[in-house]
């Protein structure tokens, strides 16, 4: 009986070949966790956001009301018509600001004039783009460095 010289994988090759992946994996995602917490309070600051937009809107459809939104001296603020509802500040990141004054209203229908905010940090070199969309979908950001 003639043996056939086949070359192939055995079991404890492809157990480390597979092992080996799967740490390369797992790595990347650490390392993308650590890169995204690389500044929590950036993070912390655009999640507040968002729950403030949403809030907004939300509100605005239940009150049919407008809104005026600022961006003021290391401040977001909104404003509702409605003087029954209050008010929402939140502070910017000691390392985001925002280099002229930018305010707009959000009538109660939702209608908001496209816009995008432009936000630097502290060395003067663009971090973030805050595009304003029409109606009710909010806005998207963009990191540009």
């Amino acid at each position: 009986m003639k043996l056939l010289n086949k070359s192939a994988f055995t079991l404890i090759e492809l157990i480390v070949y597979l092992g080996i992946i799967v740490s390369v994996l797992l790595l990347n995602l650490i390392l993308i966790k650590v890169v995204k917490l690389n500044n929590p309070a950036e993070t912390i600051f655009w999640e507040s956001v968002d729950s403030a937009w949403n809030e907004m809107t939300i509100t605005s459809q239940i009150y049919h009301t407008g809104y005026q939104v600022q961006f003021w001296q290391n401040r977001l603020i909104f404003i509702p018509s409605d003087k029954r509802l209050k008010r929402k500040i939140i502070s910017y990141p000691t390392d985001l600001q925002i280099v002229q004054f930018v305010s707009f209203k959000v009538s109660d229908d939702g209608f908001v004039a496209p816009r995008t905010v432009h936000w630097y940090s502290k060395d003067g070199r663009e971090k973030y783009q805050q595009k304003i969309q029409l109606g009710w979908s909010g806005y998207r950001l963009k990191k540009t460095n």
